[in-house]
């Protein structure tokens, strides 16, 4: 299994779009993509067309772009908070970014399951945003950087 040098970052700008771009062009698992530029508009576009904050201080954005067999996925903190929406008030601190084909579906909503099976629990957002280096969030960034998406606790 292959791991990823950069699937996470500080993200340091205060608007959505901006923080999303940071999140692309820092994390090196996007450079595997084979055009970053279309996948970046991809995930704006997906954005305009609603919001992708889910509550809870979490934002799962995505966008589709042909020509890869398996999603990508990143994730950017914010230290401040970004609002997403304004259905939740709350600023988003754990901004995940997914790219995945339009053709693999399945392997995409895999992908979003893990990963909301993981941030559901609110010990462990509380966990991941201090930083807090334990076998839990070991185990999370694993997950991220092997980009083998499996839930928190699978069955």
């Amino acid at each position: 299994m292959r791991e990823l040098s950069s699937v996470s970052c500080i993200v340091s700008s205060d608007d959505k779009y901006r923080a999303i771009d940071e999140i692309i062009s820092s994390c090196s698992v996007f450079d595997e993509l084979p055009d970053k530029e279309k996948f970046r508009e991809a995930v704006h576009r997906r954005e305009r067309i609603q919001s992708t904050g889910i509550g809870h201080g979490v934002a799962i954005a995505h966008g589709k772009i042909p020509g890869i067999e398996h999603p990508f996925a990143a994730l950017g903190f914010s230290e401040d908070g970004i609002i997403f929406d304004e259905k939740y008030p709350e600023p988003v601190r754990l901004i995940f970014v997914i790219a995945s084909s339009p053709s693999h579906e399945s392997e995409y909503l895999k992908a979003v399951a893990a990963i909301l099976s993981w941030v559901h629990d609110p010990e462990f957002r509380r966990m991941l945003v201090s930083g807090l280096d334990n076998d839990t969030t070991r185990r999370f960034q694993k997950m991220l950087r092997t980009q083998d998406f499996v839930p928190q606790n699978p069955v």
